[in-house]
Formats: C-alpha cells, sequence, structure tokens
C-alpha cells in the first residue's frame, strides 16, 4: 500500500507559509521518509518577466568537480542573458543553482541544459515563479538542509513519500512540475493505473516526460487542460473521470490549491477553511494545528480554494 502523505495551505495575505507547511508535514511523517520535498508560492522577488530557474550538476569525479562546474558556469554565462546566478546548494557530488531568467530566455536556458547533459550531468530541477526543493530523506532533513521554515509565501504544497512505484532520489521526489505551464506542481498518494496510457497520449501531445514516475503525468495532464482553456476546478473534475487507481493528489498554480480524490475514494484527503486561510492534507492530524471548519473528500470529489 503507498502510504505517502500530502498537504497544501493557502492564506489570503504573505505569511511564513514555510514555517506551517513543515509543522503540517512532520505530523504525518510516518506515512514515508524516503523523500520529502516543498513548492512555496509567493514568497520570490521576481519581476513580472522573470522566472527561477534551479540547475543541478552532478560530477562523481573530486578531481575535475571544480573544472566542471567552472565550464557549466562559462557556457550558461555565455550564452544566456542573466539578472542573477549563483551557488545555492553543494554535495558530496552535486552543485544546485539558482538563475533568475527572463520568460523569453527560458526555454533558451532549457535547451543549452540539455546539450550540457549530453557531456557532463546537468539538470534543470525546476522553474517558474515558485521555489521547489525536494531532497531523499525525511522532513527533518529537508528543514535542516534547506530552511524550509524561514520561508515567507502565499501559498504551498509539501510531501512525504514511501516508495513504492520508482527508484529513490531527488528527481524523482515530489513535488513535480510541468514545463508546459511552468507554475504548476504537484504532490500525490497512491498509483495512476493507467498512466502509460495517458503518458502515451500526453507524449504525442508534445509533452516530455523525465522520469518513470506516474505522478509526474498528473501535473502534466492538468497543465495540459489548463492550456486547452479549463479552469482548474474543470481540470480536476476531467481528472477524476479520466485517471484510474486509487488517488489523492494536491495541485498549486500561481493563484490556486486544489485536491482531487479517486472514484472509489480509496484515498485520503481532508480540507479546511476559515476567513484568512485555507488548508489541505492527508490526515486530520496535520490540520489540528488551525482552528478550522475540517471536511473529508467523498469519492471523486475535487475542492479548490483561491486568493
Amino acid at each position: 500500500m503507498d502510504m505517502c502523505g500530502i498537504a497544501a495551505v493557502l492564506f489570503k495575505d504573505k505569511s511564513r507559509v514555510g514555517e506551517v507547511l513543515i509543522d503540517m508535514m512532520r505530523r504525518f511523517q510516518h506515512r514515508g521518509t524516503d523523500s520529502s520535498g516543498v513548492a512555496i508560492y509567493g514568497g520570490l522577488e521576481l519581476s513580472p518577466d522573470e522566472f527561477l530557474m534551479k540547475i543541478e550538476v552532478i560530477d562523481e569525479d573530486v578531481v575535475n568537480r571544480k573544472k566542471t562546474r567552472e565550464y557549466v558556469e562559462r557556457v550558461i554565462m555565455e550564452r544566456c542573458d542573466l539578472d542573477a546566478f549563483g551557488i545555492v546548494n553543494t554535495g558530496s557530488n552535486f552543485t544546485v543553482y539558482d538563475a533568475k531568467v527572463s520568460k523569453m530566455d527560458f526555454q533558451r536556458l532549457r535547451t543549452l541544459v540539455k546539450e550540457l547533459n549530453s557531456i557532463e550531468r546537468v539538470t534543470v530541477l525546476s522553474a517558474g515563479k515558485f521555489e521547489l526543493v525536494k531532497d531523499i530523506g525525511p522532513v527533518e532533513d529537508l528543514e535542516k538542509n534547506y530552511n524550509i521554515s524561514t520561508k515567507v509565501g502565499t501559498h504551498a504544497i509539501g510531501h512525504t513519500r514511501y516508495s513504492t512505484e520508482s527508484a529513490v532520489d531527488r528527481y524523482r521526489a515530489h513535488p513535480f512540475q510541468s514545463f508546459v505551464i511552468p507554475d504548476i506542481t504537484v504532490v500525490h498518494n497512491g498509483q495512476i493505473t493507467n498512466y502509460w496510457k495517458i503518458r502515451a497520449l500526453l507524449e504525442e501531445k508534445g509533452h516530455i516526460f523525465t522520469t518513470d514516475n506516474d505522478t509526474e503525468c498528473i501535473v502534466h495532464y492538468i497543465a495540459d487542460k489548463l492550456k486547452e482553456g479549463y479552469s482548474l476546478q474543470e481540470a480536476l473534475e476531467e481528472s477524476v473521470r479520466d485517471l484510474d487507481g486509487p488517488f489523492a493528489y494536491v495541485i498549486a498554480t500561481q493563484n490556486e490549491i486544489g485536491v482531487a480524490k479517486d472514484k472509489l475514494g480509496l484515498r485520503p484527503a481532508l480540507v479546511g477553511t476559515d476567513t484568512d486561510m485555507s488548508a489541505i492534507a492527508s490526515e486530520e492530524v496535520s490540520l489540528e494545528i488551525f482552528d478550522l471548519s475540517i471536511e473529508y473528500l467523498y469519492p471523486g470529489e475535487v475542492v479548490t480554494f483561491g486568493r
């Protein structure tokens, strides 16, 4: 049985959303310690035309690591007009960079990263008007290594993973995003049993998958619907009809969060609201930190909240 934990919170005004989300996630840490991750919206200092991209460079060779980093940095700086570019995190074999890039240069930089990946292991971890942080290990490791509780914003989603379907690494950790509409992220508990069918249909339409995790097809599916003109509520309703298997998932866009539950109601999902905020979780204990009116979703139900 899949045991992942999912959570989301949305405030009417900017708040210490990272601190709240980490508290919610600690309360369902028992649902999975393989990996954890968050996507936080509304806290970045970006112009209307800017995205934040996170780029990872991996080099297992200690001797050549500095040379690899210098090469990647030089190529990116020469080929792209960036407002800011610098190292934000390093590990035993990786370096993560933050790059502020215009919407116009976003696809150019993605293309360049693909070119570099044929020579070195260079990957776009995330891009958009939000900050995505995910890694292997439990919530406490995520907090210790990335200081999630210090981050401010308007809304956020979070996930703790117990893996049953694909490998455990940073790339297959949640949240997932689709670069078709960069500001959409998804966390998920359960299985999409018609994953390969949905994936094939989306790939025919030009969607590019980067992992074999079934959750990734959800974010591409929703991005595709939104691109076709569906509202978030309508896209979630369509997903309940088209996606098979036991699932509950939470989605975030630049101004909304939403949750969908499978037709048979095989995965838990709850929502809580008051005049200043809304919250979503897979367990009631995560919502007990608030004074909210709490409701369990019924099978096939979807709910969205906007700012």
